[in-house]
């Protein structure tokens, strides 16, 4: 195997990683307990649906904001970060992926690892690499994706009905 056809593996494993962590849901359903252990909570999520409810015109009054904010982060379901439209959707929270790393093992490229080979996969592919012998190697990469929590517009219209129905 040359050191280019290495280097291209390398760099497809560092490409899959990326796409998988950004884009496919079981990667981003990862972070959605997170809004219901705090996430919201911290971040002033009452506030911030109240503030969103009244832009929308959404009649709150009568309503418990706590049993609706619980509600909403129930109903809500992740998604692709990305600029989007207030009057679809109610950002609950949003996660920074950051950073994605990933143990690569020799086998999966077809050659062992050498110092020499991490310092071209160094200079050579998006990601950083380390050494940990000639069997494993393990890859860094800065992300700045996020995944966004969120709730549709009309689910909380939905929820803030029925709530008034009782």
């Amino acid at each position: 195997m040359t050191t280019d056809t290495f280097i291209e593996l390398a760099q497809a494993i560092i490409d899959s990683a990326f796409e998988y962590e950004t884009t496919h849901p079981d990667a981003g359903d990862s972070y959605a307990h997170m809004a219901s252990e705090g996430d919201f909570d911290y971040h002033n999520g009452d506030s911030r649906l109240q503030e969103y409810c009244n832009e929308m015109g959404i009649d709150l009054s009568g309503i418990d904001i706590d049993r609706l904010a619980q509600d909403v982060i129930f109903w809500g379901y992740m998604t692709q970060g990305a600029d989007y439209d207030p009057h679809k959707r109610f950002l609950v929270a949003a996660y920074h992926i950051g950073e994605i790393e990933q143990q690569v093992e020799s086998s999966s490229l077809g050659a062992r690892f050498t110092p020499y080979l991490v310092g071209q996969l160094n200079r050579c592919t998006d990601g950083y690499w380390r050494y940990d012998g000639s069997d494993v190697a393990y890859f860094y990469l800065n992300c700045d994706s996020y995944w966004d929590y969120v709730c549709d517009a009309e689910t909380i219209r939905d929820l803030v009905n029925q709530m008034k129905d009782f």
